[in-house]
């Protein structure tokens, strides 16, 4: 419950064995913290299925030392959270299942996963598990990475917008956790030759010549801030810009991600005039992003 009653939903986060899922509870314990909100700490012990039955000579006792080495992820992810975050109600989950599963039975303010910055290969497993996540949970889902910093930094929360209803979700949800962050908010929209002209790739050379593409970038330029003025009433404390230029979608969100605290985009997008499909944007920022990277359905 917050001050006024209300039934605050927690923030959850996935826990295991890694430093990033314990450097991700903490950055999530300060957040907690901040909307007066419970952090719940989540590890997952798969069942028997994942190794086959006849794989191990004693699949029980497997599972147990599982369950012992999860209790003991939690408590050491639970000690870093209250330290960094101290005041925070923390709660310690074990369940048994699937990560995306566990995750989509538990209503949530917001769930965060943490993954470190290391190789293709773990990139490539981050991808896969993260994308059945955000598939199966209905709130949005934050991978945090190391270069994301703390509750305090300025940089800014940087979000794509492109006219979709998934979209503006997104760009109020920014909205919101720049408020709450105390950081400045970047709205960037990214629009291509190829829609522009709308003859597709083969004609573009063609084509491009017959464009005042003076008139486009005033006209984008233009569509984008009235666009994100219009959303941002509830709280104009937020100090709010906006980046407009051609460029797909995905190298100009990653582009920014260098300088930003968290990169807001919907799962999917319009795929048209105002950007490319969210689902392909999402997809390449949670590979490549160099900052946290925030989905929201």
């Amino acid at each position: 419950m917050n001050d006024t009653g209300e039934r605050v939903l927690p923030v959850v986060v996935g826990i295991d064995s890694s430093d990033g899922s314990r450097a991700a509870a903490c950055w999530a314990a300060t957040y907690a913290r901040l909307i007066d909100a419970p952090l719940r700490l989540v590890h997952v012990v798969p069942d028997g299925d994942w190794y086959g039955s006849a794989a191990f000579v004693d699949g029980g006792a497997l599972e147990d030392d599982l369950r012992r080495a999860g209790h003991e992820y939690l408590a050491r992810a639970s000690a870093e959270a209250t330290a960094a975050a101290p005041g925070v109600v923390v709660e310690e989950v074990s369940a048994d299942g699937t990560l995306p599963e566990v995750l989509a039975a538990i209503p949530s303010k917001l769930v965060v996963l943490g993954t470190p910055r290391t190789n293709a290969a773990r990139d490539l497993l981050l991808g896969s598990n993260t994308i059945r996540v955000v598939n199966h949970v209905q709130s949005p889902v934050l991978v945090w990475r190391s270069a994301a910093g703390s509750g305090s930094d300025l940089r800014p929360i940087v979000v794509g917008v492109d006219g979709s209803s998934e979209s503006d979700r997104a760009f109020s949800t920014a909205l919101d956790m720049a408020h709450t962050l105390g950081a400045p908010l970047v709205g960037a929209n990214y629009w291509g030759l190829a829609a522009q002209t709308g003859v597709g790739f083969a004609g573009i050379g063609f084509a491009a010549g017959y464009i005042d593409w003076d008139k486009v970038r005033t006209e984008e330029k233009l569509w984008l801030d009235t666009h994100v003025s219009a959303m941002r009433d509830k709280f104009p404390d937020v100090k709010l810009s906006t980046v407009s230029a051609s460029s797909s979608p995905a190298r100009g969100l990653q582009a920014l991600s260098s300088k930003a605290l968290i990169v807001a985009v919907g799962s999917r997008g319009r795929g048209t005039l105002r950007g490319a499909a969210l689902g392909s944007v999402s997809q390449n920022l949670l590979h490549h992003a160099e900052s946290a990277v925030l989905i929201v359905r």
